[in-house]
């Protein structure tokens, strides 16, 4: 083929434009495909954390649980002793108050995480098939109307609507919906008078290297590479053992602080004042 074109080699200016144009479109689609692979590791793992939160969350939760009432204690028990310092005298109301806001923090993260193990646990699974041919209804969508290649989804609001519903229905394998996607883009970008041509990209090269770095990025940090944990049957329950050994330390030292706050309170010369109404 390069011989064939060097023998046109005459018209130096239309072969310079035959260069740039082939040089061009080799760099767009290293670019689509660049983007559609990262679009689909993101996708990857957000499955992998579903089963990761599947398997762990429940102990992951508990342990933290645990663990919070432990600095909850902790805190109590210092509380006690500064009142000690003091007197010997504890407003209950205003202790509460104080543990409340101390404690605020820690028990939003804890209701976030048992949050997430309920939504994951109740999370449907996708044949093998669905997640096959999500991926090709997707990558023929996004090669339509993906904000990175098709500039018009980020300004025109129906386009953005449209996006919106097909990552959704990517994220949940559902053909159906990505399948009546591809009929409904295919007639607004005909309303719009639009045309199924490839999009000239500022700064490509930029774009694509950044691209390959976040790629990478991916690859190598969590949730993905929980991967080749999840695939590990020996390495899932020495997790679990250890989540279990973890949980049962932290109940453990619950239960002694809350004995030493007991204690405090018989033997310590503390008075706890109740407010009433």
């Amino acid at each position: 083929m390069d011989q064939n074109r060097a023998s046109r080699g005459n018209e130096k200016d239309g072969g310079a434009a035959m260069e740039l144009l082939k040089s061009g479109q080799t760099q767009y689609e290293e670019y689509e495909t660049l983007l559609l692979e990262r679009d689909q590791l993101r996708k990857e793992a957000g499955q992998i954390w579903t089963v990761y939160i599947q398997t762990f969350g429940k102990l992951i939760a508990d342990v933290y649980e645990e663990k919070i009432e432990c600095i909850k204690c902790r805190k109590t028990i210092a509380y006690y002793q500064r009142a000690l310092n003091r007197g010997g005298i504890i407003d209950q109301e205003a202790m509460q108050q104080y543990l409340e806001q101390e404690m605020a923090s820690y028990y939003r993260n804890l209701a976030h995480m048992q949050d997430d193990y309920r939504k994951c646990k109740n999370a449907g699974t996708s044949t093998t098939y669905e997640v096959q041919r999500s991926r090709t209804l997707y990558r023929r969508l996004a090669k339509l109307i993906h904000p990175d290649i098709f500039p018009e989804t980020d300004r025109n609001e129906s386009f953005r609507e449209l996006w919106q519903r097909i990552l959704t229905a990517y994220n949940h394998n559902d053909i159906k919906t990505l399948s009546e996607m591809e009929v409904l883009v295919r007639k607004a970008l005909k309303e719009a008078g639009g045309k199924e041509i490839k999009i000239d990209i500022p700064d490509i090269g930029e774009k694509i290297d950044a691209l390959k770095e976040e790629i990478h990025s991916i690859r190598h940090t969590d949730p993905y590479t929980y991967k080749a944990l999840l695939e590990d049957d020996g390495a899932v329950r020495k997790k679990k053992a250890e989540l279990q050994d973890e949980l049962d330390s932290y109940k453990k030292y619950h239960e002694e602080l809350k004995e030493a706050i007991h204690q405090i309170i018989t033997n310590g010369g503390i008075t706890i004042q109740w407010r009433m109404n």
